[in-house]
């Protein structure tokens, strides 16, 4: 794609290329092509300026995690092709973005309904405290 400022039917190609390699990764359980983040410890961590991408190349994969890290690449192929980088890239880190903020959302929401399930545990804290 060149870089003059797209038009407006390239923006509309551009999204729906997005959009297809999104619903890809949506499905597969991938945050972006070579990159499956799980566990809250490792979602916390996760740095957005060096997400830690796979490669293809990595000969620590086993051809099933190669498969399921990679099935989206001709997705972001043309995602690539439709788009400047610069907008893959922009949308690429907003995904992640929004991914980690959802579960820390979800985890903080969890923690609180388990707290308002047991609402007297903290005063039996309390209590028992001040019988110390």
């Amino acid at each position: 794609m060149s870089l003059t400022p797209p038009l407006k039917t390239q923006r509309a190609k551009c999204w729906a290329a997005r959009d297809a390699y999104f619903a890809c990764l949506d499905k597969n359980g991938l945050w972006l092509n070579g990159l499956q983040v799980s566990g809250h410890d490792a979602i916390v961590a996760l740095d957005l300026t060096k997400p830690p991408i796979r490669q293809q190349s990595d000969k620590t994969l086993t051809t099933e995690e190669r498969e399921k890290l990679f099935v989206c690449t001709k997705d972001l192929e043309e995602f690539g092709k439709e788009c400047l980088a610069s907008w893959v890239f922009h949308f690429s880190m907003l995904r992640v973005k929004e991914l980690q903020r959802k579960h820390l959302v979800d985890h903080q929401e969890a923690k609180e309904r388990e707290l308002q399930q047991k609402p007297d545990d903290f005063w039996n804290k309390v209590k028992e405290r001040a019988a110390k």
